[in-house]
């Protein structure tokens, strides 16, 4: 059976603001075997489309030509009920920078708009045996326990266990959370310390200086040196965390922003 055939029963979801590339993508898929191609030209329209019916693979451009919210804003929000969902990112410009925006959202690969059969064909090929891949190896080899215990809570501190013992880190010393590797993890003095308490559940108690500003990072905004809201970013010890659409707007009413 041909790599081709493996294709018949896969459905896409295409997003890209250029009505003529959109035309090219579908018909080089439909060239491969793919006739189920779901197109979309703008985050809305994408959000709408996704809803209406999950598909096999997401193919993004990043740019969607509007500027904010762009084709990784997308990838974010379908991540929130979709996490294993494969997504091809298709971009003119795949720089480093890029490349440091998107990983968060775990892409499967990444195109150039120079496509040819043969180089959207081995995209959706690989994206579809590695996720097979995935499944296959979850289903017969179940995940085992996380040795990371969650935190133990009094009322100013957490205790993370760290190998046999419990160390105490102040609340107010935590800079934020970050989710990585199905672990959670607390930074603190440039040092991160590691627990299986999910975000959500750490969000609903701790003090309200602590805001969510995207699927991956909850921060303390006491620690917040700069907000750069058209690189969509928060400098925390020199370091930039990424601001989602989804909590961008809910995070921004909360801090004080003089114009």
């Amino acid at each position: 059976m041909t790599s081709e055939e493996h294709y018949t029963s896969a459905t896409v979801l295409l997003v890209d603001d250029n009505p003529s590339f959109v035309e090219l993508i579908s018909i080089l898929l439909h060239d491969i075997g793919i006739t189920s191609v779901t197109s979309a030209c703008s985050f809305e329209e994408g959000v709408e489309a996704f809803a209406d019916g999950a598909p096999d693979v997401c193919i993004f451009d990043i740019d969607l030509g509007r500027g904010k919210p762009d084709g990784i804003d997308l990838a974010e929000h379908i991540r929130l009920t979709a996490p294993a969902i494969p997504i091809i990112f298709i971009t003119a410009n795949y720089t480093e920078e890029f490349y440091e925006r998107c990983r968060h959202v775990q892409p499967s690969c990444f195109m150039n708009k120079e496509l040819s059969r043969f180089k959207l064909r081995q995209a959706i090929d690989l994206t579809i045996l590695n996720c097979n891949a995935a499944h296959n190896t979850t289903a017969s080899h179940p995940p085992r326990p996380q040795r990371h215990e969650p935190p133990y809570v009094s009322d100013k501190n957490y205790f993370f266990k760290i190998g046999d013992a419990y160390k105490k880190i102040s609340v107010e010393d935590i800079a934020f959370f970050y989710a990585k590797d199905k672990l959670v993890y607390a930074r603190s003095d440039s040092r991160s310390f590691p627990t299986t308490t999910q975000l959500k559940t750490l969000e609903k108690e701790l003090p309200a200086n602590f805001q969510r500003i995207h699927k991956t990072y909850l921060i303390n905004i006491d620690y917040i040196e700069q907000i750069k809201t058209k690189e969509d970013v928060v400098i925390i010890d020199n370091e930039a965390l990424p601001m989602g659409y989804t909590y961008k707007k809910e995070f921004l009413d909360k801090v004080h922003i003089l114009k």
